[in-house]
């Protein structure tokens, strides 16, 4: 099964950190978030059977990524998702941590993740004319999906 998760009320924080992430104002209005997606992954192995008629498949890999359209991303002070990619200080930017809800009307915490060992792998950047808004696409994903689970209706790593 497969599905979207919509809502109108949607929070994102982003911050890079050595260990333990700090969000302070750094969220989906400061980073002029437009669009932003998470995308859950599993795999399956096969592993042919002998004299019998089908094979045995079981639960492979599992992996998280994600992807995000920023507008505000040159602001003074707020270069988290390029030192998190380019800057050679694993004492500081070593991982990315992204945080965040979508909820509906009727139900306040309907998604929520915590994820917080990431990495930036791709940052895009389109530069327009003046009555075009300069965005980047930013890609990123979870280094440590073995770690990831879902208690309530939280995706987390622990």
């Amino acid at each position: 099964m497969a599905g979207t998760v919509t809502g109108k009320n949607a929070q994102v924080w982003i911050a890079a950190h050595a260990g333990t992430p700090t969000f302070t104002n750094k969220s989906h209005s400061t980073w002029g978030i437009g669009d932003f997606s998470l995308t859950l992954d599993r795999g399956t192995v096969e592993q042919n059977l002998i004299g019998e008629r089908g094979n045995f498949f079981d639960q492979g890999s599992l992996s998280l990524e994600g992807s995000l359209t920023a507008a505000k991303f040159a602001t003074s002070g707020l270069s988290d998702l390029l030192d998190n990619m380019i800057d050679n200080d694993p004492g500081t930017y070593k991982y990315l941590a992204v945080s965040g809800t979508v909820s509906t009307d009727t139900d306040a915490t309907y998604l929520s993740f915590y994820l917080r060992s990431c990495q930036v792998t791709g940052y895009d950047i389109s530069i327009g004319d003046a009555d075009t808004i300069t965005e980047a696409s930013i890609d990123f994903t979870h280094l440590l999906p073995q770690a990831l689970t879902y208690k309530g209706h939280c995706i987390m790593d622990s």
